[in-house]
Formats: C-alpha cells, sequence, structure tokens
C-alpha cells in the first residue's frame, strides 16, 4: 500500500508541477484542484485521512479567512486539502524543490515576517484576493511553533474587519501529538516521523465563522477568537 500510495504522489506531483509551468491564464483554471490532489496524496503516503468535526450549521460562507492553529506541517496537507485557499505563507516557502514552483502557481501570498513592509504588502495582497472572491488561510500564531497554543498576531483579525469577510476558525488536533509536532527537525526528517508513527489520527474541527461586526478593533476581535481557541484546546485535547 505505500509503495502504491508513493507512486500516486509521484504521479500527482509530475502533473502538477507540469501545471505550474504553464501560463498563469491557463493554469489558474485547475491548479487548485491539483495541488489538492497533491496534498491528498500526501495524506495517503503518510497513512491515515483526517476527522472531520463538524461544529458548524451549514452552509458555509462562500468567502472567508481560514485560519487554525499550526502546531505541525501536517496542517498544510489537511487544510489545503479540505479547502480551496490561497494560503499566506513564508517567503522561504518558494524555493522548496518542486512543491515551491507547484505552491507559487495556486497563488498564494508570500510574507517576510521580520520586515514590515513585507507584512503590510501581504495584507493588502489577502485583501485583494478576497476582493476577487477567493478564500484565504493564515495561521495567527504567526508561525509554527509547536503543540501548544500561543498568542494570535493581529494580522488576520483586521484583514477580516476592512474586508468584511468572515473568520472560519478551525482547530487540529493529534493524538499523537509528539511525532506530528514539527519542532526543531528539517522538513524530510518530519515527514519520515509522521510516516513512522502508529497512530495517525488526526482531528479537524471546523466551528461557526466569526463575523466582524461587532468588532471595532482587531486586537479586541483577535483575543475573542484566541479565547475560543483555548477552551476548544482544553477540551478536545487528549
Amino acid at each position: 500500500m505505500f509503495i502504491i500510495c508513493f507512486i500516486d504522489l509521484i504521479v500527482m506531483m509530475t502533473l502538477a508541477f507540469l501545471g505550474a509551468l504553464l501560463p498563469q491564464s491557463i493554469n489558474k483554471y485547475f491548479m487548485h484542484r491539483l495541488f489538492r490532489g497533491v496534498c491528498w496524496s500526501f495524506i495517503h503516503l503518510i497513512g491515515h485521512s483526517p476527522h472531520i468535526h463538524q461544529k458548524y450549521s451549514p452552509p458555509l460562507p462562500k468567502h472567508y479567512i481560514l485560519i487554525s492553529n499550526h502546531p505541525s506541517g501536517y496542517d498544510l496537507l489537511v487544510l489545503n486539502a479540505l479547502f480551496s485557499v490561497h494560503p499566506l505563507a513564508k517567503a522561504g516557502v518558494a524555493d522548496w524543490f518542486m512543491l515551491g514552483r507547484i505552491v507559487k502557481a495556486i497563488g498564494p501570498v508570500f510574507v517576510q515576517r521580520d520586515q514590515k513592509s513585507s507584512r503590510s504588502a501581504a495584507k493588502q495582497a489577502c485583501i485583494a484576493k478576497l476582493e476577487e472572491k477567493g478564500n484565504v488561510l493564515i495561521y495567527p500564531e504567526g508561525g509554527c511553533f509547536g503543540k501548544h497554543l500561543r498568542p494570535f498576531k493581529y494580522g488576520a483579525f483586521d484583514i477580516s474587519i476592512t474586508s468584511g469577510v468572515p473568520i472560519l476558525p478551525v482547530y487540529l488536533q493529534y493524538e499523537a501529538e509528539n511525532a506530528f509536532e514539527w519542532g526543531d527537525h528539517g522538513l524530510v526528517y518530519h515527514i519520515y516521523r509522521m510516516v513512522k508513527s502508529i497512530n495517525k489520527h488526526t482531528h479537524c474541527y471546523i466551528f461557526e465563522p466569526i463575523y466582524p461586526e461587532p468588532f471595532t478593533d482587531p486586537e479586541t476581535y483577535a483575543k475573542h477568537v484566541h479565547n475560543k481557541y483555548r477552551k476548544w484546546e482544553q477540551k478536545y485535547r487528549l
């Protein structure tokens, strides 16, 4: 089964890479579907599809800012497999072999986190994606810092207030959280640890969207949502 999944991943990566080489005027019609296929192939290679917990009343809004906690590199696969989104990503992702070219083709927003001008430009780029009726993925902790929830940055909530687009909160929980935590490991070893983990159960909790209208400033908005995440962490972490 591992060999079959590995072959499937190679095929999907090759198709997506070839698609990424085409002009954007052409590949914009199918790159998101190809990229989501690549993510699902990675998930199957690692060995277990996530458990989806729908904690909302359907339907979801057509356009949203997707946010999530970020303990693992696996988060990137799960969220991009389940949702058609433009991720806010660190600029270094563009340099990843093959995958970087594929990610660039789906229209992400790249940011240099330590540069104020880059963060400001990324904010405007996210608003532009939303105005074009796209969805944006932002990790409000500002990076992948481990299994314990960190305070939220204000950027996603500032964008929500400015654009009027709601926040769609997702909480990810791994039963084998030590094996799935990224930590100080490189990408290849991080994938190896997840593949070798005996327990691959991943829980993806999707909650009711949170609209920006009651909030006048991003700080209050961020703290309100962070308090919800703290409650979810206490409830769902095993």
